[in-house]
């Protein structure tokens, strides 16, 4: 019941703490101005999709980490142990990233990972609180991938907590309503409009620019998609139905034929459909 409570305390602060810092910024400099406010159903999903990944999720894939780690050879863990913290910290971040790119990507081209992590991408006003529109099972997929391999390698997360907290409001920036660019270091790390432009309502974006925080990995393996301009609108919100309930069901349903389908999105871009190049 502790365990319980701390979780729901921990959820409602981050809330509140993202409600206090991001609705200034995006008062004072937005980039799109919308008189529609963010959906009843975002704001559910910002406060449940907290509790799950910080509550049960967190627990079994400390579960499946530690079962991992137990296989992995002994003289591993013991070479592993020696190495100084900030050396741990570093491969840690790097492999989180890495998977979570990995993750990411799969979930587009995956029609199964699909069904679940199109309700995302039903966005159609970048918000900060509609950051975390995800289906529970999709945000487990892609926090599995970032925080598996901290648990199998042993590392004491514990240093971690402020980056990961950093790493969690730089999640809720990349989707909020400002649009601003590193310009050429958009290879190296990702900015909103890097980010917005994978959630372009048309198909030219969608099937690039994975990244979280680094984009290099775009870079790396051929996804990066910089652009001059921002996107023009995002979506489409017909991925997935608007009220909460229904996004929770949609993934279970019957697939129907449409150009919003898996197969409309996993077709390649031509030429002539990207955006203009950085």
């Amino acid at each position: 019941m502790h365990r319980v409570e701390e979780i729901l305390v921990s959820s409602t602060f981050f809330l509140l703490f993202s409600l206090v810092m991001f609705v200034p910024v995006e008062w004072l400099l937005q980039a799109r101005k919308s008189r529609e406010r963010a959906p009843l159903g975002d704001w559910l999903h910002f406060w449940v999709n907290t509790v799950v990944v910080a509550g049960s999720a967190l627990t079994v894939m400390a579960f499946i980490g530690g079962a991992i780690r137990a296989s992995l050879p002994g003289s591993f863990r013991d070479w592993m142990d020696r190495q100084p913290l900030w050396e741990q910290l570093i491969l840690v971040v790097v492999l989180a990233e890495l998977w979570s790119y990995w993750a990411h990507r799969l979930a587009h081209a995956i029609p199964f990972l699909w069904r679940f992590h199109r309700v995302h991408h039903s966005i159609e006003h970048m918000t900060w609180v509609s950051a975390l529109r995800q289906h529970p099972f999709d945000a487990i997929w892609i926090m599995a991938a970032a925080n598996i391999p901290a648990f199998a390698l042993g590392v004491d997360l514990r240093p971690l907590a402020a980056f990961i907290l950093f790493e969690r409001c730089y999640t809720i920036l990349l989707h909020s309503n400002l649009d601003f660019t590193y310009g050429w270091f958009d290879h190296l790390f990702s900015s909103t409009r890097f980010h917005h432009w994978h959630h372009d309502a048309g198909e030219s974006g969608r099937n690039r620019n994975f990244a979280g925080m680094f984009s290099i990995f775009d870079t790396l393996f051929g996804t990066y998609q910089p652009t001059l301009r921002p996107p023009k609108s995002f979506g489409p919100p017909d991925l997935a139905p608007r009220p909460y309930w229904k996004q929770m069901l949609s993934p279970l349903q019957r697939e129907s034929k449409s150009r919003f389908s898996n197969e409309a999105v996993q077709k390649p871009s031509s030429p002539d459909d990207l955006p203009d190049r950085a």
